[in-house]
């Protein structure tokens, strides 16, 4: 009989992931993770995984720290592991000379031949921290995405998305263990439990497996990252009679949830958290009150991203116009003193080339417009004079039509806009009353009082197929119809825009329904309850 290899000594993989200095560990997503971590992770997933034989999986091993773990508290396990970095590889296979590492991609087929070697006889514990980073680079994939998306056997409605790595390898995991016995214990942010993003993903996880236990780490819990995260604990086959448990580990621990609280996922988000009655019966409240915000206000749009600020916005308009004359005359081999002179970082030369190559253009002054950096939560309620900035607005200099210029109709040149974000946390709202672009915030999204009367009726599509402003018709206030009769009885479209800013950042918004449903659905406004 082949003798159990020795256990490794416990090992926390930050500190041992400095041995590679060279990875880029933020384009990866990779963020090892800390011993405790590790241990609690680990020991959650076994309080499901019986006492039989086990096949510890990691399909983004790193160094090793799941299944060093694994192997200290169940010796006799097969291990196998996978991990894309090849040096991070070796050190994993010397540190478990008796495990199954190999180097490869596991989004991109490198897991089937590590698969082919599991025992067929042993229960199966998925395990890791695998790689989240925002967005996934297999998304630029054709191939690779459509066998992923394939795994997910439901429509993604407008909004929603896979998108990130974690969620593929979450897929890929839950598709394994739907056709064989086996526990699933993944640490992934905690936009899984009730991004709306993620509502499909949800609803195909529960459908594959049995949902055991979520744990709410908060943020902080990798080094160098203030990303929220969370442990999910999956078992197969599914069993309806299983009632997943809810825990914060957040001190102190808010009231009422001191202990795991046990909850019911419920469609259509199906969030992985519990519910709270008074939520739940606001939320209820203003569903019969209100309209949801979206509807409330019809037109909103992205603000201004130009993907160069270094060179395409500035506090100053005179600075602003001298630089952008200075680099319309500079050649391309002399970028580099035009860079230095204008404090522009050397990194950024192949964007400033990448200007050059693209269609010639002179310097406008007209193109100088007043720009406005909303920072979301920071600006709630109005923006600050620190706020106020110019930018250079010219479609020639700003790629795949960012600056949001909607062929006739300018959405920026209004001077009252509402700014807000939808399904996006922290939620908040602010209102600008001066003309001016607005910066493109983490989601957020700005809605002028006044829109032309068919944009209003029929639809952003609208503006890409017309030509003349005449014929998108008059600037009309941006509300429903049930809005509009709303802002009579306030004293006008302007006095229902700052209602709905109020609103929104209030405590009832703020410290009930948003912590809860913020994420995931769009908040309805309680026009009956807001009159004066």
């Amino acid at each position: 009989m082949p003798r159990a290899p020795t256990a490794p000594p416990a090992l926390d993989e930050e500190a041992l992931v400095h041995q590679f200095p060279g990875l880029d560990r933020r384009a990866m997503g990779a963020f090892y993770t800390p011993a405790p971590l590790v241990e609690r992770t680990l020991a959650l997933a076994l309080a499901h995984a019986g006492e039989g034989p086990l096949a510890v999986v990691d399909p983004a091993c790193g160094a090793g720290a799941f299944l060093a773990a694994a192997t200290r508290a169940r010796p006799a396990s097969h291990l196998a592991g996978l991990e894309l970095s090849p040096e991070v590889a070796r050190a994993c296979q010397v540190r478990l000379p008796g495990a199954d590492i190999r180097v490869g991609d596991a989004l991109r087929g490198g897991l089937e031949p590590l698969l082919t070697r599991l025992p067929p006889s042993h229960r199966e514990l998925w395990i890791g921290n695998p790689p989240y980073n925002g967005t996934s680079s297999l998304l630029k994939d054709r191939d690779a995405y459509a066998r992923l998306r394939a795994l997910l056997p439901l429509t993604l409605p407008p909004g929603t998305s896979l998108r990130d790595d974690f969620a593929f390898f979450l897929l890929l995991a839950a598709h394994r263990l739907s056709s064989r016995p086996g526990v699933l214990a993944f640490i992934t942010p905690t936009s899984l439990l009730d991004a709306f993003l993620y509502a499909p993903l949800r609803e195909a996880l529960l459908r594959m497996l049995s949902l055991r236990e979520v744990v709410d780490l908060g943020p902080g819990a990798f080094a160098g990252t203030q990303v929220r995260t969370c442990i999910t604990v999956w078992t197969s086959p599914p069993d309806s009679r299983v009632r997943p448990v809810f825990s914060r580990d957040l001190p102190p621990a808010p009231p009422g949830e001191a202990n795991p609280t046990p909850f019911t996922p419920e469609a259509p988000e199906w969030r992985l958290a519990p519910t709270p009655p008074e939520a739940a019966e606001l939320d209820a409240r203003w569903r019969s009150e209100g309209e949801p915000l979206t509807t409330l206000v019809p037109v909103s749009l992205p603000g201004v991203k130009t993907r160069f600020d270094e060179l395409l916005v500035d506090v100053d308009p005179q600075r602003l116009l001298a630089r952008l004359e200075d680099f319309a005359r500079t050649p391309v081999e002399a970028l580099a003193k035009f860079a230095r002179a204008h404090g522009i970082p050397a990194s950024l030369l192949p964007k400033l080339r990448a200007l050059k190559e693209g269609p010639s253009f002179t310097v406008e002054p007209a193109c100088v417009r007043p720009f406005f950096r909303y920072a979301g939560a920071r600006h709630r309620g109005t923006l600050p004079p620190e706020s106020r900035a110019f930018c250079y607005l010219d479609r020639r200099l700003i790629p795949r039509g960012d600056h949001r210029l909607r062929g006739p109709w300018d959405p920026h040149r209004g001077a009252v806009k509402l700014l807000f974000n939808v399904r996006e946390l922290p939620l908040s709202a602010a209102l600008l009353e001066e003309e001016g672009c607005v910066h493109d915030h983490r989601h957020a999204r700005f809605a002028p009082l006044l829109v032309p009367q068919r944009v209003r009726d029929e639809g952003l599509d609208l503006t890409r197929v017309t030509r003349s402003a005449a014929a998108l018709g008059p600037l009309v206030p941006n509300l429903s119809p049930r809005g509009l009769a709303w802002a009579e009885g306030l004293g006008g479209p302007p006095a229902a825009y700052r209602a709905i800013v109020h609103f929104l950042n209030g405590p009832e918004v703020q410290h009930q329904w948003a912590p809860v449903y913020g994420a995931s659905r769009v908040v309805h406004v309680p026009l009956a309850a807001l009159q004066p």
